[in-house]
């Protein structure tokens, strides 16, 4: 979908703007609810996230969602809300309880005070379209509070924002942080593939969705990248970094206003599954389904007719496979994020021998080529959002690219592991023994690659 942008006068064209993804609100009668789809429009227009099927904007969306069916059930219009008015939505929105466990509230007290701050900078844009500037502070009795974030732009490096607060909220609770997730939970998500597949399905098939269901735990173990990015890889990237000697796997950051991306090192042997996937399973199923002539170029797609994997979809495999291997606790795609920005902290301790978390905390801040390399691999627009990372420290960085180097080289070792515990699996579920043999071997020389590879790039930068 695109909206109208601007004319341009010296054509006299009316440019327009992409506003794909962009959530269309109704009543809950079915009738459009335009103060609110202008709302959106407005958000669209401060270049707010809509991946993954409106991302920001749909959360928003849902958010406000409240507020419109709180004011369509008491009869009265938007601007008709006020301080008493919104204590009591608050209230209700507080008393919901869980249809699952009736005792306990449907909501904790941080997403009731998301939720209430979005519907107050609704109303506060209600406010303004009714042209009434401080109808949020004065009528619903709403306030704006500063505090102050951290920004790599500002030469104070802080800067003051405001955000919404009213005296219905709760007291905000403790945030809640995922761990990252086990090497030992890993393995079982890997075993339960085989067990997963349907039986129903034809030999040829499910080799094809355990293979891509590996693919998919593997990319997010090797490039610590959001589920959504995963989902966003294209076959191009793929074949772009088997073409280069020191593989660099392109990846779409989110979390972004605009359209950006990085490149994490990638080593050979992992991307010789990929190549695997992608010359054998993937162009299999595409030529039996959409045809080659149709190839939209996504990585995952689905086994049924050769669509795009939505990340969402994703998202629900990881939770197929969690419930399969009887895994009881965690076990979501962001966790693997954890573990590879965890790992890649724990590694670069591990080589200092240091023990003073302030001291690492200030390193980290002085050290920019340390920085840079980190947000690479992991797309944070900011370093201290890597803070919650750092477990242990040390007094002095020296030495980096020795230190880096030798990550990379314990990653080598443990990629060969993962990939050779792949491997196994197959062979359990009937690959034959002599490819078995010709895939290890083959899996020999790339870490023989990687490892040479690695050591060339330290002798450069240590000649002495």
């Amino acid at each position: 979908m695109e909206l109208v942008h601007y004319y341009d006068v010296a054509r006299a064209e009316v440019r327009l703007r992409d506003a794909s993804n962009l959530p269309f609100i109704c009543w809950p009668n079915g009738v459009p609810c335009f103060a609110a789809n202008a709302y959106m429009v407005m958000l669209c227009k401060r270049n707010l996230s809509r991946n993954n099927n409106g991302g920001t904007l749909r959360q928003f969306a849902k958010d406000i969602s409240h507020i419109i069916r709180y004011c369509f059930d008491k009869r009265i219009d938007f601007i008709q809300i006020n301080g008493d008015r919104f204590t009591a939505f608050i209230s209700e929105l507080r008393n919901e309880k869980d249809p699952l466990n009736p005792m306990a509230r449907k909501r904790d007290s941080n997403t009731l005070i998301a939720i209430g701050r979005k519907c107050i900078d609704f109303l506060d844009f209600i406010g303004k379209l009714n042209g009434d500037e401080t109808f949020a502070i004065n009528t619903v009795k709403a306030q704006q509070k500063k505090y102050l974030i951290r920004t790599n732009n500002s030469k104070t490096s802080k800067i003051e924002k405001l955000g919404w607060y009213h005296e219905s909220f709760d007291t905000p609770g403790p945030r809640k942080n995922r761990s990252p997730i086990s090497r030992k939970s890993i393995q079982e998500l890997y075993d339960a593939i085989p067990i997963l597949s349907s039986s129903k399905l034809d030999q040829q098939s499910k080799r094809f969705i355990d293979r891509r269901r590996t693919i998919m735990l593997r990319l997010l173990e090797m490039t610590g990248a959001r589920i959504e990015e995963v989902a966003k890889i294209q076959v191009k990237d793929i074949e772009e970094a088997l073409q280069q000697n020191e593989p660099l796997l392109r990846l779409i950051t989110l979390k972004k206003r605009r359209s950006e991306h990085r490149f994490v090192p990638v080593l050979h042997q992992d991307m010789a599954a990929l190549k695997a996937y992608v010359r054998v399973n993937r162009l299999m199923v595409i030529k039996r389904t959409i045809g080659a002539s149709q190839d939209h170029g996504n990585l995952f797609i689905s086994e049924v007719n050769g669509k795009p994997l939505t990340s969402r979809y994703m998202s629900n495999e990881i939770g197929l496979l969690r419930r399969t291997a009887g895994i009881t606790g965690q076990a979501c795609a962001h966790m693997f994020r954890n573990r590879f920005i965890t790992k890649l902290f724990v590694r670069l301790i591990n080589q200092y021998d240091f023990d003073n978390k302030d001291s690492f905390r200030k390193a980290l801040l002085d050290a920019n080529t340390l920085k840079q390399q980190v947000q690479q691999y992991t797309g944070h627009g900011s370093v201290d959002s890597l803070n919650t990372y750092i477990d242990l420290a040390f007094d002095e960085v020296a030495n980096l690219v020795a230190v880096v180097s030798t990550v990379q080289l314990q990653e080598a070792f443990d990629s060969f592991d993962s990939n050779v515990d792949i491997l196994q699996m197959d062979l359990k579920t009937g690959l034959p023994i002599q490819i078995y043999l010709e895939k290890y071997n083959e899996l020999l020389n790339l870490r023989t690659t990687d490892v040479a590879r690695i050591n060339q790039l330290r002798n450069q930068n240590n000649p002495e």
